[in-house]
């Protein structure tokens, strides 16, 4: 037995000796090719003649790839690659180190690369010629001498498009930027929970030279990061975000002169992050910012908004009122914005992060792609494609890192799953799944820059998370890519990976429209012409919806408690609850209700700069269809749709312009009992079941089940609960997390948390289909409630069943949790009032809104 264990220690030993010295063997040589062949050849020495090592394999073509950059042309020209899964580095890389007795592969290789080329130097012809006509051997250095000359002079060919369309471009080096989710970069200071910080970064600027690409460094940190650059329209300035340490500053805008290589600080404030900023063409900046103070609702990480500033970093004022994050404004050439928006209103939030559009004011704020979608899980970096209505873009996961696969949106062909989303590089078949890391398997890509329809700089690496390091991950590099997947790396550097690359030179201004916004004003209006006209009221008949109702949602500043929820749409936390498990994920308030006319039409006013949603009524007061999305509104703006869910590609109806309610003017909403207030189940339930319930429903021994307003404390939740809330949304304990509703049930039926991305029917969920509600028209137990009394029941089913009227109702905090939520909470209404103050100064100088 002892034999048998020192044989194989030896053979183990020996194994692990011989795949050190192939490793090694490359670095040797001075040459690509020259490495490649001894490395060969070393492997053909031992008697299996190929390496078996899959793991020896994978490290070597790694090494080669980092090392050697003709390896990158070697992994694009093999045959065989499937771009949407793990690089398989045999029948990429590994195939040269068989032993072959030809060299029929070789030539295949040289001989697809002249097929690209427009004219074929002869000297290459004969070279290749004597080569096979000398029957040349496998692994002959020879072979790939020519293969490299050839791609060589291919490269040539490439990059004089490239240098024609953008001989220059900025980018950085900076650490794969994510988290848990694909939003989570923000890594503020004083962040609640998560944070993501990796210290080293640079902002370069590249020139492309014939076939040589020479970088300068404009600005360097290693321990800092700086990222998001955009360059100004007459192409002299880098806007860029800069964070230069850990806990002692946050991301804030800064501006370069390339020439003079000046840098000035635009935005300051420690504990707010401002990053990802776009220019606009009068001057002004649009960027994210932590500097609303909002918490996600599935977790506890800082959200950001999108705001806009001058050119000097003043005025800054908030563009848009988001439930979680917003990313990547960028500009298309008609002036309208485009940008990433993760929301969950209503639904699950694993599927919803759809791009938006809206004007450089933060007027027209509407769905561009994806709104009721599963599929792209998340469309992120888009930018508008020149000369087109189409997008480029990363479509990329929910719990992943800002990479994935490179895609082209054309919404002219459609905007929900796959109608109109096109894979590229290569073009291939695009099937709608329903994946959460969507897009993580095999080669990876970022920040695509369109040139043309079918020309890009992009972010991109060929193997992806396999060959990540830790803290870094995968190192990126800046490459020059066509729509059919040919490629020609541009930079790439050892230590940092690369991205975000942007050209660098003066462009035309997009056609921005004048702004509409009147920041005097405290209102906007919403007209709607023909809600029976959408998608969301197929199958009913005209006068079904009477009211619509006008609901605000209300955001949490800090992160307290939590439990959990669960459905079509997935499964998540919910942080500082407000409902149980499966009930509403925010504090919402019915601002009011405006009329219907009978030929579909509604014209109200709304108040500005408030998230609102609206919920189609019947002649009951039932919920019919409701919107699980919201709108902002801006000072003085005119809003108006087509209809209920209408597709984004539809146009007015012609044949109604002057609908009925167009004719009788925008009238005010119509209160619901009262001012517009959080809705509390404390507050409008409860005194309804103890005025007309609690007689019999009292939990005494032989009644039916409580409706008594004894509290139930919920640990997990930080919330008190009463027992009426618990037996009417049918809940139950759950590990972990607390109290878990029952939305489906028949009694008490509303539309869940975690409801799936896909448009809901008419009914789908609520009042309309709660036998309870039937049950209480009907005198149950000789009872009748009043009018208001069975409203407020309705009306709190179709909310989403919430407990609390904001996030401080009812809690069992502790005195530091309590402090805490205060802390967040003042810093919001400090924010909030110096933006106000700087729209105030503003106004005071100008007869114009900013």
């Amino acid at each position: 037995m002892r034999r048998l264990v020192l044989l194989a220690v030896a053979m183990l030993s020996s194994a692990v000796a011989w795949s050190n010295e192939i490793e090694a063997v490359y670095r040797r040589e001075a040459t690509w090719a020259a490495s490649m062949a001894a490395t060969r050849q070393r492997i053909l020495e031992e008697p299996s003649g190929r390496p078996d090592d899959g793991d020896l394999l994978s490290r070597l073509c790694r090494r080669f790839w980092e090392d050697f950059s003709e390896t990158d042309w070697l992994l694009q020209d093999s045959p065989g690659r499937d771009p949407d899964a793990a690089l398989d580095p045999w029948r990429s890389f590994g195939w040269y180190f068989d032993s072959r007795e030809t060299a029929q592969e070789e030539e295949r290789l040289i001989r697809r690369v002249l097929a690209e080329l427009r004219d074929v130097p002869p000297d290459l012809s004969f070279r290749l010629d004597r080569l096979v006509g000398l029957q040349t051997a496998a692994g002959d250095p020879a072979w790939l001498e020519v293969y490299v000359d050839s791609c060589r002079l291919r490269r040539q060919q490439r990059l004089a498009i490239l240098a024609e369309k953008a001989p220059r471009f900025v980018f950085t080096k900076h650490y794969t930027l994510g988290g848990s989710h694909y939003a989570y970069t923000e890594g503020q200071s004083d962040a609640q929970d998560e944070r993501h910080f990796v210290p080293g970064a640079a902002l370069c600027v590249a020139r492309i030279e014939g076939d040589r690409v020479d970088v300068e460094t404009l600005l360097e940190d290693r321990d800092g990061v700086i990222r998001d650059p955009d360059v100004s329209y007459d192409g002299r300035r880098v806007a860029f975000a800069w964070k230069k340490a850990d806990l002692d500053d946050d991301y804030h805008l800064y501006e370069i002169d390339v020439q003079s290589r000046s840098v000035r600080q635009l935005t300051e404030g420690l504990g707010v992050a401002d990053y990802e900023p776009a220019w606009l063409p009068d001057g002004d900046v649009i960027f994210n910012s932590t500097r609303c103070v909002q918490t996600v609702d599935c977790w506890w990480t800082e959200v950001s908004n999108l705001y806009r500033c001058d050119g000097d970093g003043r005025f800054l004022r908030r563009l848009t009122f988001d439930q979680v994050h917003d990313n990547f404004p960028t500009l298309t050439a008609d002036g309208r914005v485009l940008y990433t928006r993760w929301e969950y209103n209503d639904r699950g939030q694993i599927y919803t992060q759809p791009l938006l559009q809206m004007n450089a004011d933060g007027t027209g704020q509407t769905e561009f792609y994806g709104a009721n979608s599963w599929f792209p899980t998340t469309i992120l970096h888009a930018r508008s494609i020149p000369g087109t209505q189409k997008v480029l873009a990363i479509a990329t996961g929910h719990h992943s890192p800002q990479t994935g696969k490179l895609i082209v949106i054309d919404p002219a062909k459609g905007r929900q799953e796959n109608e109109g989303v096109q894979l590229v590089a290569p073009r291939r078949d695009t099937p709608a799944v329903q994946v959460d890391s969507y897009g993580q398997e095999g080669e990876l890509f970022q920040y695509p820059y369109p040139l043309s329809e079918t020309e890009y700089l992009a972010t991109y690496h060929p193997a992806g998370w396999p060959w990540a390091s830790e803290a870094m991950g995968p190192h990126f590099g800046i490459y020059f890519m066509t729509a059919d997947g040919r490629r020609e790396l541009l930079v790439r550097d050892s230590e940092l990976p690369c991205s975000q690359p942007v050209p660098l030179r003066a462009r035309t201004a997009e056609r921005v429209p004048s702004s509409l916004v009147d920041y005097r004003a405290t209102e906007g209006s919403c007209y709607i012409q023909d809600v029976y006209a959408g998608g969301g009221l197929i199958g009913m008949p005209r006068g079904t919806v009477r009211r619509v109702r006008v609901v605000a949602i209300d955001y949490r500043a800090a992160g307290i408690g939590e439990n959990r929820n669960g459905g079509p749409g997935g499964s998540a936390l919910i942080s500082t609850p407000v409902a149980i498990g499966n009930g509403t994920w925010d504090v919402k308030a019915i601002l009011g209700e405006a009329q219907v006319y009978d030929d579909g039409s509604a014209f109200f006013r709304v108040p500005a700069r408030t998230p609102l949603y609206f919920q189609l009524l019947d002649d009951r007061g039932r919920l019919v269809q409701t919107m699980r999305s919201w709108t902002t509104l801006q000072p003085g703006e005119n809003a108006s749709c087509v209809g209920c869910h209408e597709a984004k590609n539809t146009t007015p109806i012609a044949e109604r312009a002057a609908t009925k309610a167009f004719q009788a003017g925008c009238a005010p909403l119509e209160p619901f009992y009262g001012e517009p207030r959080g809705f509390s189940f404390r507050r409008e339930i409860q005194p309804i079941l103890d005025r007309f319930c609690v007689r019999c429903h009292d939990g005494a021994k032989g009644n039916a089940f409580a409706l008594t307003g004894r509290e139930v404390v919920d640990d997990h939740a930080k919330r008190i609960w009463t027992e009426s809330y618990l037996a009417l949304t049918h809940a139950r304990p759950v590990k972990p997390g607390g109290w878990l509703g029952d939305p489906d049930h028949p009694m008490l039926n509303w539309m869940s948390a975690q409801s799936a991305p896909p448009m809901q029917p008419p009914y789908a969920a609520g009042s309309g289909r709660s036998q309870i509600i039937e049950l209480l028209e009907e005198s149950h137990e000789g009872v009748i409630l009043p009018r208001d009394a069975l409203s407020k029941i309705a009306a709190w089913i179709d909310l989403g069943v919430p407990y609390c009227g904001d996030y401080q109702e009812a809690h069992s905090w502790t005195p530091e949790e309590w402090e805490k939520y205060e802390h967040f909470l003042a810093k919001r209404k400090r924010l909030a009032a110096e933006e106000q103050a700087g729209i105030l100064r503003w106004l005071r100088g100008s007869s114009e809104s900013p």
